[in-house]
């Protein structure tokens, strides 16, 4: 009985090793390639045109300010500075949105909650005409960017400072407001 039941074995160990140890056991099978052209994508950019610009804007002036003007400038209640930033908005792919503001966060200071900022975006500083492609977002200073066929698109991003004059807070004095990581934002929104 132990001689057969180890013939067996032996036995049933060979056919495991012909049928699939050695890749001799297949199956039919068949393959085809085919040109179904290739797939790119789309491309979502916001860069610098050229460099930014300080104005005094303050109960309707239009001054511009140097470097050191600006480091110099002490704000009081009422004032109201304006920075210009020419830029270049790529946009391309199908379905793209995607909305265009400012970073609150790259504000910083003591003063952050004692002025008041907005952004518009123009054509050109001092129009509110909208660069092709751009549409008013659903609140103040946002705004929805659409390809365009060109690919891109050149906008200014027009940013303003201001204390307001109702700002009576002595807290406020002696305060300072950084905004030299001030950061524009293009975020694509999900396709609808």
């Amino acid at each position: 009985m132990n001689k057969l039941v180890t013939g067996a074995v032996a036995g049933a160990a060979g056919i495991a090793l012909l049928l699939g140890g050695a890749g001799t056991f297949a199956l039919w099978n068949a393959s085809t390639e085919v040109n179904a052209a290739s797939v790119a994508s789309g491309t979502l950019s916001l860069t610098q045109a050229s460099a930014g610009s300080w104005t005094d804007v303050t109960n309707g002036r239009s001054a511009p300010l140097t470097a050191a003007q600006l480091a110099a400038y002490k704000i009081v209640p009422g004032s109201k500075l304006q920075f210009t930033q020419p830029i270049t908005i790529a946009a391309s792919g199908n379905d793209l949105r995607a909305d265009l503001t400012y970073d609150a966060a790259s504000v910083t200071g003591s003063l952050t909650s004692y002025v008041k900022n907005a952004l518009t975006v123009s054509t050109a500083a001092g129009n509110t005409t909208l660069p092709s492609g751009v549409t008013a977002g659903g609140t103040a200073g946002s705004y929805v960017v659409a390809p365009v066929t060109a690919g891109s698109t050149s906008a200014v991003l027009t940013f303003v400072v201001e204390l307001p004059s109702a700002v009576s807070d002595a807290a406020s004095q002696g305060g300072t407001l950084d905004l030299s990581k001030l950061t524009f934002t293009l975020k694509q929104r999900p396709i609808a």
